[in-house]
Protein backbone atom coordinates (compact mmCIF):
# COMPACT_ATOMS: atom_id res chain seq x y z
CA UNK A 1 0.00 0.00 0.00
CA UNK A 2 1.18 3.38 -0.86
CA UNK A 3 2.43 5.88 1.79
CA UNK A 4 -0.36 8.29 1.84
CA UNK A 5 -2.41 4.81 1.78
CA UNK A 6 -0.95 4.20 5.00
CA UNK A 7 -1.57 6.91 6.92
CA UNK A 8 -5.72 6.85 5.63
CA UNK A 9 -5.69 3.58 6.60
CA UNK A 10 -4.78 4.85 10.44
CA UNK A 11 -7.60 7.24 10.41
CA UNK A 12 -10.12 4.71 8.45
CA UNK A 13 -13.53 4.13 9.88
CA UNK A 14 -14.44 0.46 10.13
CA UNK A 15 -15.84 -0.35 6.65
CA UNK A 16 -19.01 -2.20 5.42
CA UNK A 17 -19.34 -5.28 4.34
CA UNK A 18 -22.11 -4.30 2.05
CA UNK A 19 -22.54 -6.33 -1.71
CA UNK A 20 -22.67 -4.46 -4.50
CA UNK A 21 -23.20 -5.03 -8.44
CA UNK A 22 -20.23 -6.71 -9.96
CA UNK A 23 -19.02 -5.03 -12.94
CA UNK A 24 -21.01 -5.50 -16.11
CA UNK A 25 -19.15 -5.81 -19.75
CA UNK A 26 -18.81 -2.18 -21.10
CA UNK A 27 -21.50 -2.76 -24.27
CA UNK A 28 -19.50 -2.98 -27.52
CA UNK A 29 -20.09 -5.59 -30.47
CA UNK A 30 -17.17 -7.12 -31.25
CA UNK A 31 -16.15 -7.84 -34.60
CA UNK A 32 -14.52 -11.31 -35.78
CA UNK A 33 -11.82 -11.52 -37.32
CA UNK A 34 -9.94 -14.12 -38.91
CA UNK A 35 -5.38 -14.53 -38.54
CA UNK A 36 -3.13 -16.04 -40.33
CA UNK A 37 0.48 -15.62 -40.69
CA UNK A 38 3.67 -16.70 -42.72
CA UNK A 39 7.28 -16.19 -42.85
CA UNK A 40 10.30 -16.53 -41.25
CA UNK A 41 9.80 -19.66 -39.10
CA UNK A 42 11.43 -18.68 -36.08
CA UNK A 43 9.11 -15.15 -36.08
CA UNK A 44 5.59 -16.59 -37.42
CA UNK A 45 4.76 -17.93 -34.37
CA UNK A 46 5.60 -14.82 -32.61
CA UNK A 47 4.04 -12.67 -34.67
CA UNK A 48 0.63 -14.74 -34.46
CA UNK A 49 -0.04 -15.15 -30.92
CA UNK A 50 0.73 -11.75 -30.16
CA UNK A 51 -1.62 -10.55 -33.06
CA UNK A 52 -4.44 -12.99 -31.71
CA UNK A 53 -3.28 -11.32 -27.99
CA UNK A 54 -3.50 -7.96 -29.39
CA UNK A 55 -7.60 -8.25 -30.65
CA UNK A 56 -8.63 -10.75 -28.35
CA UNK A 57 -8.10 -7.79 -25.23
CA UNK A 58 -8.72 -4.93 -27.48
CA UNK A 59 -12.58 -5.17 -26.71
CA UNK A 60 -13.58 -4.29 -30.10
CA UNK A 61 -12.35 -6.94 -32.37
CA UNK A 62 -11.88 -10.90 -31.80
CA UNK A 63 -10.50 -13.51 -33.73
CA UNK A 64 -12.93 -15.73 -35.64
CA UNK A 65 -12.54 -18.70 -37.68
CA UNK A 66 -14.57 -16.95 -39.75
CA UNK A 67 -14.44 -13.43 -39.39
CA UNK A 68 -16.12 -10.28 -40.80
CA UNK A 69 -12.33 -9.59 -42.03
CA UNK A 70 -9.53 -11.68 -42.95
CA UNK A 71 -6.36 -10.43 -41.80
CA UNK A 72 -2.65 -11.98 -43.20
CA UNK A 73 0.91 -10.77 -41.80
CA UNK A 74 3.85 -11.84 -43.28
CA UNK A 75 6.90 -12.01 -41.37
CA UNK A 76 10.91 -11.49 -42.49
CA UNK A 77 14.02 -10.34 -41.35
CA UNK A 78 15.76 -7.67 -42.96
CA UNK A 79 19.34 -6.07 -42.77
CA UNK A 80 17.90 -3.38 -40.67
CA UNK A 81 15.70 -5.50 -38.26
CA UNK A 82 12.11 -7.22 -39.39
CA UNK A 83 9.43 -6.43 -41.57
CA UNK A 84 6.12 -6.75 -41.40
CA UNK A 85 3.67 -7.21 -44.24
CA UNK A 86 -0.22 -6.91 -43.52
CA UNK A 87 -3.04 -7.28 -45.84
CA UNK A 88 -6.96 -7.04 -44.22
CA UNK A 89 -9.74 -8.00 -46.58
CA UNK A 90 -13.88 -8.67 -46.17
CA UNK A 91 -15.67 -10.44 -48.63
CA UNK A 92 -12.70 -11.19 -50.76
CA UNK A 93 -12.75 -7.08 -51.23
CA UNK A 94 -9.32 -5.62 -49.84
CA UNK A 95 -9.53 -3.11 -46.63
CA UNK A 96 -6.02 -2.53 -45.88
CA UNK A 97 -2.37 -2.75 -47.05
CA UNK A 98 0.37 -1.76 -45.06
CA UNK A 99 3.80 -2.69 -44.87
CA UNK A 100 6.22 -1.68 -41.28
CA UNK A 101 9.57 -2.66 -40.22
CA UNK A 102 11.67 -2.13 -37.16
CA UNK A 103 13.61 -3.40 -34.78
CA UNK A 104 11.62 -5.58 -32.55
CA UNK A 105 8.42 -8.21 -33.82
CA UNK A 106 6.11 -7.22 -31.15
CA UNK A 107 6.39 -3.53 -32.14
CA UNK A 108 5.01 -3.86 -35.37
CA UNK A 109 2.19 -6.30 -34.46
CA UNK A 110 1.17 -4.01 -31.85
CA UNK A 111 1.26 -1.24 -34.78
CA UNK A 112 -0.68 -3.08 -37.08
CA UNK A 113 -2.81 -4.31 -34.27
CA UNK A 114 -4.02 -0.90 -33.67
CA UNK A 115 -4.47 0.34 -37.32
CA UNK A 116 -6.32 -2.99 -37.79
CA UNK A 117 -9.00 -1.45 -34.99
CA UNK A 118 -8.93 2.00 -36.00
CA UNK A 119 -9.44 1.23 -39.51
CA UNK A 120 -12.54 -1.32 -38.51
CA UNK A 121 -14.01 0.18 -35.55
CA UNK A 122 -12.83 3.89 -35.99
CA UNK A 123 -11.40 3.99 -32.69
CA UNK A 124 -8.11 3.94 -31.22
CA UNK A 125 -6.37 0.74 -30.13
CA UNK A 126 -4.14 0.36 -27.21
CA UNK A 127 -1.48 -2.33 -28.09
CA UNK A 128 1.08 -0.39 -28.79
CA UNK A 129 0.68 1.79 -24.93
CA UNK A 130 2.89 0.70 -21.95
CA UNK A 131 1.96 0.83 -18.23
CA UNK A 132 4.72 1.90 -16.12
CA UNK A 133 5.10 0.77 -12.32
CA UNK A 134 7.06 0.42 -9.10
CA UNK A 135 8.49 -2.70 -8.37
CA UNK A 136 10.34 -3.52 -4.69
CA UNK A 137 12.90 -6.17 -4.46
CA UNK A 138 15.15 -7.21 -1.64
CA UNK A 139 17.99 -4.50 -3.01
CA UNK A 140 15.30 -1.71 -3.38
CA UNK A 141 12.98 -0.36 -5.53
CA UNK A 142 12.94 0.34 -9.40
CA UNK A 143 10.87 2.39 -11.41
CA UNK A 144 9.88 0.26 -14.83
CA UNK A 145 7.65 0.34 -17.95
CA UNK A 146 6.35 -2.87 -19.51
CA UNK A 147 4.86 -3.06 -22.78
CA UNK A 148 1.91 -5.53 -23.25
CA UNK A 149 4.04 -8.24 -24.98
CA UNK A 150 6.41 -10.32 -23.17
CA UNK A 151 9.62 -8.51 -23.22
CA UNK A 152 10.92 -8.13 -19.92
CA UNK A 153 10.24 -4.47 -17.91
CA UNK A 154 12.81 -1.78 -18.81
CA UNK A 155 14.02 -0.13 -15.35
CA UNK A 156 13.99 3.46 -16.18
CA UNK A 157 15.47 4.89 -12.70
CA UNK A 158 16.53 2.35 -9.53
CA UNK A 159 17.39 3.10 -5.73
CA UNK A 160 17.76 1.86 -2.28
CA UNK A 161 15.19 4.08 -1.25
CA UNK A 162 11.52 4.23 -1.68
CA UNK A 163 10.15 5.29 -4.99
CA UNK A 164 6.41 5.64 -5.24
CA UNK A 165 2.99 7.31 -6.79
CA UNK A 166 4.22 7.78 -10.66
CA UNK A 167 2.53 9.56 -13.14
CA UNK A 168 3.00 9.66 -16.99
CA UNK A 169 2.87 13.09 -18.62
CA UNK A 170 -0.06 13.93 -21.41
CA UNK A 171 2.99 14.20 -23.95
CA UNK A 172 4.58 11.26 -22.99
CA UNK A 173 8.30 12.04 -22.93
CA UNK A 174 7.86 12.28 -18.81
CA UNK A 175 7.47 10.52 -15.61
CA UNK A 176 6.82 12.49 -12.24
CA UNK A 177 7.12 10.22 -9.32
CA UNK A 178 7.90 10.86 -5.05
CA UNK A 179 11.65 9.40 -4.09
CA UNK A 180 13.21 9.55 -0.72
CA UNK A 181 16.42 9.60 -2.25
CA UNK A 182 17.39 12.52 -0.62
CA UNK A 183 15.55 11.72 2.85
CA UNK A 184 12.80 13.55 2.07
CA UNK A 185 9.60 12.83 -0.07
CA UNK A 186 10.27 14.80 -2.97
CA UNK A 187 9.27 15.43 -6.55
CA UNK A 188 11.36 13.72 -9.33
CA UNK A 189 11.03 13.68 -13.27
CA UNK A 190 12.30 11.27 -15.59
CA UNK A 191 12.84 12.52 -19.13
CA UNK A 192 12.58 9.58 -21.89
CA UNK A 193 13.86 11.87 -24.50
CA UNK A 194 17.31 12.54 -22.09
CA UNK A 195 17.01 9.31 -20.33
CA UNK A 196 17.88 10.63 -16.96
CA UNK A 197 15.35 12.26 -13.55
CA UNK A 198 15.96 14.95 -11.96
CA UNK A 199 14.42 16.77 -8.51
CA UNK A 200 11.97 18.98 -9.70
CA UNK A 201 10.40 19.54 -6.15
CA UNK A 202 11.86 19.48 -2.44
CA UNK A 203 9.82 21.26 -0.34
CA UNK A 204 9.64 20.27 3.41
CA UNK A 205 7.38 17.16 3.97
CA UNK A 206 5.41 14.96 1.72
CA UNK A 207 5.74 15.83 -2.15
CA UNK A 208 3.44 13.58 -3.58
CA UNK A 209 0.56 11.29 -5.73
CA UNK A 210 1.12 13.71 -8.34
CA UNK A 211 -1.44 13.81 -11.20
CA UNK A 212 -1.56 15.63 -14.73
CA UNK A 213 -3.60 17.97 -16.04
CA UNK A 214 -4.73 17.30 -19.42
CA UNK A 215 -2.92 19.95 -21.31
CA UNK A 216 0.18 19.11 -18.79
CA UNK A 217 0.53 22.27 -18.05
CA UNK A 218 -0.50 21.82 -14.21
CA UNK A 219 0.61 19.24 -11.81
CA UNK A 220 -2.09 18.36 -8.77
CA UNK A 221 0.05 16.65 -5.84
CA UNK A 222 -0.24 16.25 -2.41
CA UNK A 223 2.12 18.29 0.11
CA UNK A 224 2.50 18.79 3.98
CA UNK A 225 4.40 21.82 3.97
CA UNK A 226 2.04 23.82 5.80
CA UNK A 227 2.26 20.94 8.80
CA UNK A 228 -1.27 19.46 6.78
CA UNK A 229 -1.52 17.23 4.28
CA UNK A 230 -3.06 19.31 1.45
CA UNK A 231 -3.52 19.43 -2.27
CA UNK A 232 -1.68 21.53 -4.68
CA UNK A 233 -1.31 22.82 -7.90
CA UNK A 234 2.29 22.96 -8.96
CA UNK A 235 2.90 24.92 -12.68
CA UNK A 236 4.97 22.96 -14.60
CA UNK A 237 6.02 26.31 -16.15
CA UNK A 238 7.03 28.40 -13.11
CA UNK A 239 7.60 25.60 -10.73
CA UNK A 240 4.85 27.94 -8.77
CA UNK A 241 2.99 26.14 -5.90
CA UNK A 242 -1.22 27.32 -5.42
CA UNK A 243 -2.79 25.38 -2.27
CA UNK A 244 -6.02 24.13 -3.39
CA UNK A 245 -7.50 22.54 0.08
CA UNK A 246 -7.33 24.48 3.28
CA UNK A 247 -8.84 22.08 6.13
CA UNK A 248 -6.91 20.61 8.51
CA UNK A 249 -8.03 17.22 7.41
CA UNK A 250 -5.72 14.45 5.31
CA UNK A 251 -6.88 15.73 1.19
CA UNK A 252 -4.50 13.48 -1.37
CA UNK A 253 -4.62 11.50 -4.38
CA UNK A 254 -6.06 13.85 -6.88
CA UNK A 255 -6.66 13.10 -10.38
CA UNK A 256 -8.17 15.28 -13.04
CA UNK A 257 -11.36 15.25 -14.91
CA UNK A 258 -10.71 14.74 -18.95
CA UNK A 259 -11.82 18.79 -19.05
CA UNK A 260 -9.15 19.86 -17.00
CA UNK A 261 -11.94 21.74 -14.81
CA UNK A 262 -12.43 19.33 -11.57
CA UNK A 263 -10.60 17.22 -9.60
CA UNK A 264 -11.75 14.49 -7.68
CA UNK A 265 -9.47 13.42 -4.65
CA UNK A 266 -9.20 11.42 -1.43
CA UNK A 267 -10.37 13.20 2.01
CA UNK A 268 -11.34 12.38 6.09
CA UNK A 269 -12.69 15.15 6.64
CA UNK A 270 -15.35 13.64 8.07
CA UNK A 271 -13.49 11.06 9.65
CA UNK A 272 -13.14 8.43 7.37
CA UNK A 273 -11.70 8.91 3.88
CA UNK A 274 -14.25 9.67 1.03
CA UNK A 275 -13.82 11.08 -2.32
CA UNK A 276 -14.67 14.37 -2.97
CA UNK A 277 -14.86 16.48 -6.20
CA UNK A 278 -14.34 19.86 -6.56
CA UNK A 279 -13.05 22.49 -9.27
CA UNK A 280 -9.74 22.47 -10.15
CA UNK A 281 -9.15 25.78 -8.99
CA UNK A 282 -9.85 25.29 -5.57
CA UNK A 283 -13.11 25.95 -3.76
CA UNK A 284 -15.87 23.68 -2.18
CA UNK A 285 -15.57 20.27 -2.50
CA UNK A 286 -18.88 18.01 -2.87
CA UNK A 287 -18.99 14.67 -1.41
CA UNK A 288 -19.07 11.67 -4.09
CA UNK A 289 -19.27 8.27 -2.32
CA UNK A 290 -21.21 7.22 0.82
CA UNK A 291 -21.61 3.64 0.64
CA UNK A 292 -17.78 2.39 2.29
CA UNK A 293 -16.31 3.27 5.01
CA UNK A 294 -12.94 3.76 3.19
CA UNK A 295 -12.33 4.98 -0.47
CA UNK A 296 -9.22 5.90 -1.87
CA UNK A 297 -7.30 6.35 -5.21
CA UNK A 298 -9.11 7.77 -7.76
CA UNK A 299 -8.98 7.86 -11.36
CA UNK A 300 -11.62 9.80 -13.53
CA UNK A 301 -12.41 7.98 -16.88
CA UNK A 302 -10.72 9.49 -20.04
CA UNK A 303 -14.10 10.34 -21.40
CA UNK A 304 -15.05 11.92 -17.97
CA UNK A 305 -18.20 9.53 -17.52
CA UNK A 306 -17.15 7.17 -14.45
CA UNK A 307 -14.56 7.19 -11.95
CA UNK A 308 -12.49 4.18 -10.67
CA UNK A 309 -11.28 3.82 -6.88
CA UNK A 310 -10.62 1.54 -4.09
CA UNK A 311 -12.71 0.87 -1.41
CA UNK A 312 -12.90 -1.74 2.00
CA UNK A 313 -15.30 -4.09 1.96
CA UNK A 314 -14.79 -5.70 5.07
CA UNK A 315 -11.27 -6.93 5.57
CA UNK A 316 -10.13 -6.37 2.21
CA UNK A 317 -9.61 -3.62 -0.40
CA UNK A 318 -11.12 -3.77 -3.80
CA UNK A 319 -11.40 -1.84 -6.97
CA UNK A 320 -14.95 0.06 -8.30
CA UNK A 321 -15.87 1.80 -10.60
CA UNK A 322 -19.07 4.65 -10.49
CA UNK A 323 -20.38 7.16 -12.52
CA UNK A 324 -18.92 10.48 -11.83
CA UNK A 325 -21.91 11.67 -10.26
CA UNK A 326 -21.32 8.82 -8.06
CA UNK A 327 -24.26 6.25 -8.89
CA UNK A 328 -24.40 3.07 -10.36
CA UNK A 329 -21.64 1.53 -8.04
CA UNK A 330 -20.25 -1.57 -9.04
CA UNK A 331 -17.25 -3.38 -7.81
CA UNK A 332 -14.45 -4.45 -10.55
CA UNK A 333 -12.80 -7.43 -8.58
CA UNK A 334 -13.17 -10.00 -6.26
CA UNK A 335 -9.74 -12.03 -5.76
CA UNK A 336 -7.33 -11.15 -3.04
CA UNK A 337 -7.12 -8.55 -0.11
CA UNK A 338 -5.54 -5.85 -1.17
CA UNK A 339 -6.44 -4.65 -4.64
CA UNK A 340 -5.66 -0.86 -5.51
CA UNK A 341 -4.12 1.89 -7.37
CA UNK A 342 -6.61 1.52 -10.64
CA UNK A 343 -5.85 3.84 -13.40
CA UNK A 344 -7.32 4.17 -16.62
CA UNK A 345 -6.26 3.24 -20.37
CA UNK A 346 -6.06 6.22 -22.88
CA UNK A 347 -9.28 5.05 -24.22
CA UNK A 348 -11.24 4.46 -21.06
CA UNK A 349 -11.56 0.32 -22.36
CA UNK A 350 -9.10 -1.11 -20.46
CA UNK A 351 -8.16 -0.52 -16.07
CA UNK A 352 -4.52 -1.17 -14.96
CA UNK A 353 -4.34 -1.72 -11.40
CA UNK A 354 -1.96 -3.71 -8.59
CA UNK A 355 -3.50 -6.70 -6.88
CA UNK A 356 -2.15 -10.00 -4.84
CA UNK A 357 -4.84 -11.91 -5.81
CA UNK A 358 -1.52 -14.40 -7.09
CA UNK A 359 0.38 -14.18 -3.88
CA UNK A 360 2.12 -11.55 -4.08
CA UNK A 361 1.60 -7.65 -4.85
CA UNK A 362 1.81 -7.31 -9.22
CA UNK A 363 -0.14 -4.86 -11.62
CA UNK A 364 -3.15 -6.53 -14.01
CA UNK A 365 -5.02 -5.09 -16.89
CA UNK A 366 -8.35 -5.61 -17.43
CA UNK A 367 -10.23 -5.68 -20.63
CA UNK A 368 -14.09 -3.75 -19.63
CA UNK A 369 -15.74 -5.42 -22.57
CA UNK A 370 -15.09 -9.21 -21.67
CA UNK A 371 -13.73 -8.10 -18.44
CA UNK A 372 -10.75 -10.47 -18.72
CA UNK A 373 -7.61 -9.79 -16.55
CA UNK A 374 -4.35 -10.67 -17.74
CA UNK A 375 -1.20 -10.34 -15.23
CA UNK A 376 1.43 -7.77 -16.43
CA UNK A 377 4.32 -7.34 -14.36
CA UNK A 378 7.11 -9.98 -14.34
CA UNK A 379 9.10 -9.65 -11.74
CA UNK A 380 8.90 -8.86 -7.46
CA UNK A 381 6.19 -6.85 -5.81
CA UNK A 382 4.64 -4.75 -7.80
CA UNK A 383 2.13 -1.63 -7.96
CA UNK A 384 1.41 2.01 -8.62
CA UNK A 385 0.88 1.41 -12.35
CA UNK A 386 0.42 4.28 -14.40
CA UNK A 387 -0.16 4.45 -18.30
CA UNK A 388 1.37 6.03 -21.25
CA UNK A 389 -0.57 8.19 -23.37
CA UNK A 390 -1.52 7.11 -26.80
CA UNK A 391 1.35 7.24 -29.29
CA UNK A 392 3.98 6.34 -27.02
CA UNK A 393 6.95 4.05 -28.16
Amino acid sequence: MSYIGILLMLVAAASSADSFIPMSPVSAECIPVSVSASGDRDLVDMALNQLIEDIDFSGLLITSDEGYAEAAIEVTRSLSGVELRAEVRSGGEPLLARNYSGENIYSLVHAFADDLVYDLTGEEGIASTWIAYVTRTSSGYALGVKSQDPRSTRTVMSDEDVITTPAWSPDGDRIVFTSFRSGNADLWCYSFSESSAEKILSLPGLNSSPAWSPGGEAIALTLSMNRNIDIYLLDTATDETTRLTLRGSIETSASFSPTGRQIVFTSDRIGYPQLYIMDSSGGTAIRATSSHGYCDSPAWSPDGSMIAYTAQTGRDFHIFVMDADGSDIRQVTFQGSLNEDPVWGPTGRHLAFSSDRDGERAVYVLELNGLTIRKLSDRGCSYCPTWSPLGFR
